[in-house]
């Protein structure tokens, strides 16, 4: 797989100031595993360079094709709407999250165990270099069908969840509500979180050939870090 390169030391994850801090700590442990030099070869990192865009207008014709951006505006006309979640609204709609997570046993493969449980609540945290944050997809009703959460971690963010309800992925016929939350986050951080250089997710050859090609859709390409 053809990839580019990312130095290292471009990628300042601002560790040194939360060191000993119980909400940041975790966050920064866990994208050390990933942002790290010593990875093995054959792990090539999806990653969207989002300091390569001035703002959203310029990700959407950049990074979108015109079949995506036509499917884009299709899901929108719906009257589904995409937006960040604060902390509190995020515990306080838990079974919706629950409902999210379980309406199917299998996605790219058979789903991890801990999805079935049900969701704990999220610590409140007040860094504004480490933290969590969720985006929602919602029916024109306010029905919560689909989300993505983010580890904020400096110049990195990591998505570590990306799901959406079976039945609504289903339903959605015009095209992807997953590309237009995904589009919502990407917009987020251009407009909120501007010292964000890259957003990551997961391994570029990792799942089956659906999911490798929603990843090259939402603008995602092959890095290796150095």
């Amino acid at each position: 797989m053809d990839c580019q390169l990312i130095a290292v030391k471009t990628i300042d994850l601002i560790g040194n100031s939360c060191i000993n801090d119980l909400t940041c700590q975790p966050i920064i442990d866990y994208t050390r595993d990933w942002v790290n030099s010593e990875l093995p070869d054959d792990f090539i990192l999806a990653v969207l360079p989002i300091e390569q865009f001035t703002d959203a207008t310029a990700f959407f014709n950049q990074a979108f094709n015109g079949k995506t951006r036509y499917e884009f505006r299709k899901v929108a006309e719906d009257g589904y709407t995409f937006r960040p979640l604060s902390t509190t609204e995020r515990n306080s709609r838990r079974n919706e999250l629950f409902a999210i997570n379980t309406s199917t046993d299998f996605r790219q493969g058979k789903m991890n165990e801990s999805y079935f449980e049900f969701p704990e609540s999220m610590a409140l945290e007040i860094c504004p270099s480490h933290f969590h944050k969720t985006y929602g997809a919602f029916t024109s009703h306010g029905e919560w069908v689909g989300y993505i959460d983010v580890r904020f971690c400096g110049e990195w963010a990591s998505t570590y969840h990306i799901l959406g309800h079976k039945h609504f992925l289903q339903a959605c016929k015009k095209g992807s509500l997953m590309v237009n939350l995904w589009f919502e986050m990407v917009r987020d951080i251009l407009t909120n979180h501007p010292h964000v250089k890259y957003v990551f997710y997961h391994l570029m050859d990792v799942g089956n050939p659906g999911l490798q090609a929603w990843k090259k859709r939402v603008g995602l390409e092959p890095k290796k870090l150095i």
